[in-house]
């Protein structure tokens, strides 16, 4: 009886851990896949924190704790990354967390209230990007979208002239490594670094930066908190890299009537207005249909659905290749539209839900308006045809 119930337990233990490796699988497919992956490089050095004046490693962990990471603003999504890093002279992998619950981003506000503790010397900047850029990529493939922050108050300090000279050289040449490997980062189209100077003293070596990351580069001046505060920057931020596509009245879609018997696939193609938000290009759309459990017939197969965009127009295509198979009648379901994997940033869809319909014509629907058709037009093409011969008899004295 031990035996048996050890067994069953053991059983039950293997089944469970099954179903969450299925889990997290799903949960990392492609399909499914997280939009954006935040990573925060925060400055620790001494000067962040410089006694009377303002503290800016406090201002920085607040704003980003209470306003970014508050899920009310909206400005992370279920499924986004958020990754913590701290840098002065080393650079430290404090917290990196998916979000899937409120609870998963409790880890993080700790850190960063525990940063607030910190007083390093030196300013590794460059050192803190490569390092960001090495967790985006440990994680690149399971995001759409990736955005590197860097807040700092100083010049690049990356060396203490009171060190050794063969440290001080190793570290200059560690710099220029890291000044290439930014360079070639640049050139990622799905990487966005924003640079946020705090002090004046910051801005020749962030612009430096910058330059080299080319499109995928971005000085953000905070020096003057009252004309461009903080909380503005990190909500820019979101919306740069989150665009927008909004689908213009569209509550569901008719895709009409499938023949009773087609020898070809039964095709649709609908158009529907469209706006773009922060982008030039045409999104790249997939469309998927999940159909109700209680339509007259099951679907076996998935239709096609293929979708081409314009800045400001949406042409959704159908094609049942098996509807021939169908019972008659209407079938509804519900169409989702999501990002292409191929490539359009972390972009939001309003609306990306649809429902859908198309009916199955049954046999006497379908003769019936061949039948009618026979009748109507018959009557008036033999009118036509003995018109056309009375003309043509020859006329009788």
């Amino acid at each position: 009886m031990k035996r048996c119930k050890c067994a069953v337990s053991l059983f039950v233990f293997i089944i469970f851990l099954l179903s969450s490796q299925l889990a997290v699988e799903n949960c990392w497919s492609g399909e499914h896949a997280p939009n954006v992956h935040w990573v925060f490089c925060i400055d620790t050095s001494g000067s962040m924190k410089t006694r009377g004046h303002m503290d800016l490693l406090k201002l920085i962990t607040e704003r980003i704790s209470g306003d970014f990471l508050d899920v009310n603003n909206k400005l992370i999504k279920t499924g986004d990354r958020v990754t913590i890093l701290s840098f002065d002279e080393t650079v430290r992998l404090e917290e990196t967390s998916l979000y899937q619950t409120e609870n998963d981003l409790s880890p993080v506000r700790k850190k960063l209230t525990d940063l607030n503790k910190r007083r390093g010397s030196l300013t590794f900047i460059s050192e803190s990007i490569v390092q960001g850029l090495d967790v985006v990529q440990k994680y690149d493939k399971f995001f759409h979208t990736n955005a590197l922050y860097v807040f700092t108050d100083g010049k690049s300090e990356p060396y203490s002239p009171k060190w050794p000279p063969e440290k001080i050289e190793d570290r200059k040449k560690r710099d220029m490594e890291n000044f290439q490997r930014i360079s070639l980062a640049g050139k990622d189209p799905r990487l966005n670094v924003w640079i946020g100077v705090l002090k004046w003293e910051a801005f020749e070596d962030a612009r430096s930066l910058v330059s080299r990351l080319g499109e995928g580069g971005h000085l953000v001046d905070l020096t003057n908190f009252n004309r461009l505060s903080l909380e503005k920057a990190l909500t820019d931020f979101a919306q740069t890299v989150r665009s927008e596509v909004r689908i213009q009245n569209i509550k569901d879609i008719d895709f009409g009537t499938i023949p009773y018997k087609g020898s070809e696939p039964y095709q649709k193609s609908l158009s529907f207005s469209m706006q773009t938000d922060k982008t030039l290009e045409s999104p790249a759309l997939t469309a998927s249909i999940k159909f109700d459990p209680d339509n007259p017939s099951e679907i076996k197969e998935e239709p096609q659905i293929e979708i081409q965009t314009t800045e400001d127009k949406m042409v959704l295509s159908f094609q049942m290749t098996n509807g021939n198979e169908l019972d008659p009648g209407t079938y509804r379901g519900k169409l989702s539209l999501s990002p292409s994997q191929t490539h359009y940033g972390a972009l939001v869809i309003e609306p990306s839900q649809f429902a859908v319909k198309f009916k199955k014509s049954g046999v006497v629907r379908s003769y019936f308006w061949k039948g009618a058709a026979v009748l109507i037009l018959g009557p008036l093409l033999l009118i036509f045809l003995l018109n056309k011969v009375r003309r043509k008899m020859p006329i009788k004295i």
